[in-house]
C-alpha cells in the first residue's frame, strides 16, 4: 500500500503564526511554544514556535516552514514576523494599511516590479491570501489593546531561495514570495495526486447519483458557484491535470462538466494544452496573442500582449471584449473534443481581480438547470 503523503503549511501560514505568537507576548506577555491555528480553509493547525525574542516594543518570532512530502524549495526554511508597536502608522512605500497595522515585506521577501501579479507594482510579495490571515489575526488584538503596529515579515534565506522559483521571470525581486489562498500545502507526487483526484471524482459520482460536476484550477471559483446556487460538493480543484480528469469524467460516466477557470490557466486548454504546469507546456501570451489578432485586435495591442508578465497583465491590454468569449468557447471547444464529445461543457473564466471575462453561450442555462437539481 502506497505510504500516504503529508500536508504541510505555508509560508503565509508561518508568517501568520509568528504575527500571532509575537503579538500575544507583546501585549498579553503569553509566551508560546506552539500556537493553535484556523487557516482559510478551516483546517486547525497546533504549529510550533521555533525562536521568539521581545524587547521593550518589539517582537521577533521565527517559524520553521513544514511542507509536508511537497517538494517546496522554502521546506525547513525561518519565515519570521517582527512586530512593532507604535503611536501612529508611518509612511512605507512597499507597506499595505490595515486599520491597526501596516504590513510590509523584509529582507528575502520580493518586491513586485511587474503588472499582472495579485500584489501591485511597487508593494512587498505577499498574497491576498497571507493578508488576510495576519489581519484576522492583528487587528483585533490590536483593536483591543488600543495599540497600533508595523508588521515586518522577513526571511533570512528568502533570496537565495527565490533563485529556485519563477519569481526572477515574474519580475519579483530579491526574494520570495508570501503564499497560500488556503494556507495548507498539499503534496504533489502526480501519481498520487491523480489517485486522489479520481477517487474524489468517483466519490462524486457514486454519493448523489449525478451526472454533473464542476471542474476548477483552484479555490477562487468557490465565490461563483455560491453566486449561481451550485452545490459545492460538486467541485473538484483538478490542479494542472485537465485531461487525465476529463477521461476520468467520461471513464466514470459524467455527461456535463462546468468549468469555472482563472484565464491564466484556461488559455493554455484554449491551445489544446491538457497538463497546465509550466514545466510541461507555457505558451500562454503567444495563445492570447494569436487569439486576439484573430479578434482583430491591433498590432500595437498584440505586442503588448507578447510582452506582458502574465496573462492577467496581458488581460489588461484586450480592447474587444468578445475576445474572451472567443477564449471560453475554444474551451468549450477543446473540452468537448478531447472527450470525444461524450461530454456537454460549459465554460466561464475570471480573473483574479474577480471580474467575470467571458463565458459561452449556455453557461448560464446549464448553470440553472444544475442548480435546480441541488
Amino acid at each position: 500500500m502506497a505510504k500516504e503523503l503529508r500536508s504541510g503549511y505555508t509560508t503565509g501560514s508561518c508568517s501568520a503564526v509568528g504575527v500571532k505568537a509575537g503579538l500575544e507576548a507583546l501585549l498579553n506577555n503569553n509566551f508560546c511554544d506552539e500556537i493553535e491555528f484556523t487557516t482559510l480553509n478551516g483546517i486547525k493547525l497546533n504549529i510550533p514556535v521555533y525562536r521568539l525574542r521581545v524587547r521593550k516594543n518589539h517582537a521577533t518570532c521565527a517559524i520553521t516552514k513544514f511542507a509536508g512530502d511537497d517538494p517546496d524549495v522554502t521546506n525547513g526554511i525561518q519565515i519570521c514576523a517582527q512586530i512593532k508597536l507604535v503611536d501612529k502608522l508611518p509612511h512605507i512605500e512597499r507597506g499595505m494599511y490595515f486599520e491597526n497595522f501596516v504590513l510590509v515585506g523584509g529582507r528575502g521577501v520580493g518586491t513586485v516590479t511587474k503588472m499582472g501579479l495579485q500584489v501591485p507594482v511597487g508593494k512587498s510579495a505577499i498574497n491576498p491570501g497571507p493578508q488576510k490571515m495576519i489581519k484576522d489575526i492583528a487587528d483585533p488584538m490590536l483593536a483591543e489593546s488600543g495599540k497600533k503596529a508595523v508588521i515586518t515579515i522577513f526571511v533570512p534565506e528568502g533570496i537565495e531561495k527565490s533563485k529556485k522559483t519563477f519569481n526572477p521571470k515574474l519580475g519579483i525581486r530579491r526574494g520570495i514570495s508570501i503564499l497560500g489562498s488556503t494556507g495548507i500545502v498539499k503534496p504533489m507526487s502526480e501519481d498520487a495526486l491523480k489517485d486522489s483526484m479520481f477517487v474524489e471524482l468517483k466519490v462524486l459520482r457514486m454519493a448523489k447519483d449525478r451526472d454533473w460536476v464542476i471542474f476548477t484550477f483552484g479555490n477562487y471559483s468557490k465565490n461563483y458557484c455560491e453566486k449561481l446556487g451550485l452545490d459545492l460538493e460538486q467541485t473538484i480543484v483538478i490542479s494542472n491535470y485537465a485531461g487525465f480528469m476529463i477521461d476520468s469524467a467520461v471513464k466514470l460516466g459524467f455527461k456535463k462538466i462546468i468549468f469555472l477557470g482563472h484565464i491564466g490557466k484556461a488559455i493554455k486548454i484554449a491551445g489544446g494544452i491538457f497538463n497546465t504546469h509550466s514545466r510541461v507546456a507555457d505558451a500562454r501570451v503567444e495563445i492570447m496573442a494569436a487569439n486576439a489578432f484573430l479578434c482583430g485586435e491591433k498590432d500595437e495591442t498584440i505586442h503588448k500582449i507578447l510582452k506582458s508578465n502574465t496573462v492577467e497583465e496581458a488581460c489588461d491590454y484586450i480592447e474587444n471584449k468578445n475576445f474572451f468569449t472567443t477564449i471560453a468557447d475554444k474551451v468549450k471547444k477543446r473540452v468537448e473534443e478531447y472527450s470525444r464529445d461524450e461530454i456537454e461543457c460549459e465554460v466561464l473564466l475570471f480573473s483574479f481581480k474577480g471580474a467575470t471575462l467571458g463565458y459561452t453561450e449556455n453557461f448560464y442555462k446549464m448553470a440553472g438547470e444544475l442548480a435546480g437539481k441541488n
